[in-house]
């Protein structure tokens, strides 16, 4: 299962999800209350609007399952995000992973210790860390946040933040504006910035950031059926354009959003990959955004680039 350095072709999927029972099972020993929604999955072994059976699989398990899922939809790798911060489960993971599959650690940037767990989870195979300031409730310019960002700065730490509309039951759109971010990414030009999901219905505050900030990158992941409530009447083939326009290939991430309860989100790989043919990106173009940022941004290959 190890991983082989990515050629010209291969594509990287910077953006999936991972969902088990013993993941799940991991907080509530450990006394950490779950949302009512993961709590009833725990119980149901199941999850989701659909009520998709939650793989219960050791980490090791979960790693080899992971990889045939990926084999079989054509995915040379594939970047995790981790919902629950200081996780053995997903330590476990991500060394049983052998570079196929990479994961970012998830916390809590205003909390005293995050500047020491971070550096412990990035030297434990982490790549980055995923904030999700919706869901968590906190401002990353809140100052509390400032000695996690020195660290990260430190560590060369990549960060995917996830801004916007959410799913989760305790989202709150207070936070959700990634306009709260520019004076970070300003302060801290070292650590590349992702915003997940074109910004998730927030996408011209996005751009309005990355043009501030050129740090800051977009990854493309998931439906984007923000575009059904946006006023702008945005197609994914315009989205991709403006994005292009404003950042250039060399800040926009390939990603589909995948989580584990259902089959392997395809039909994104396929909508994404054949939009950007049809608004006509070269091969070298289409490498960068499918492949190369991811591999280059997380540090997903031993030898170079080619």
């Amino acid at each position: 299962m190890a991983g082989r350095s990515t050629v010209p072709g291969d594509v990287v999927d910077a953006h999936v999800h991972l969902f088990a029972r013993g993941l799940f099972l991991e907080q509530v020993e450990r006394g950490r209350a779950l949302p009512e929604p993961l709590a009833r999955a725990l119980e149901t072994r199941r999850l989701g609007r659909r009520g998709e059976p939650l793989p219960d699989l050791a980490p090791e398990e979960m790693a080899a399952w992971y990889a045939h899922r990926l084999d079989e939809a054509g995915i040379a790798k594939a970047v995790v995000m981790s919902v629950f911060e200081d996780s053995e489960y997903m330590r476990r993971f991500v060394r049983a992973a052998a570079g196929r599959i990479f994961a970012l650690t998830t916390l809590d940037p205003t909390a005293s210790g995050a500047a020491v767990l971070l550096e412990r989870e990035m030297a434990a195979g982490f790549r980055g860390v995923k904030l999700l300031p919706v869901n968590r409730h906190f401002y990353l310019s809140d100052p509390a946040c400032r000695p996690f960002f020195e660290k990260a700065a430190e560590l060369a730490c990549p960060i995917t933040v996830h801004y916007g509309v959410t799913i989760g039951p305790t989202g709150d759109l207070r936070y959700a504006d990634p306009t709260d971010l520019s004076p970070v990414a300003r302060d801290f030009p070292e650590i590349t910035f992702v915003i997940a999901h074109f910004g998730a219905g927030y996408f011209s505050e996005t751009l309005r950031l990355a043009y501030q900030c050129d740090n800051v990158c977009v990854d493309s992941s998931g439906t984007n059926n923000w575009m059904d409530y946006d006023p702008h009447g945005f197609t994914l083939a315009q989205v991709f354009e403006r994005a292009l326009l404003a950042l250039g290939p060399e800040r926009i991430l390939f990603g589909t959003d995948s989580g584990t309860t259902a089959p392997y989100r395809s039909w994104i790989a396929y909508q994404q990959r054949r939009t950007l043919e049809e608004i006509g990106l070269g091969e070298r173009e289409r490498d960068t955004i499918l492949r190369r940022n991811a591999v280059r941004i997380f540090s997903l290959d031993e030898e170079e680039l080619r």
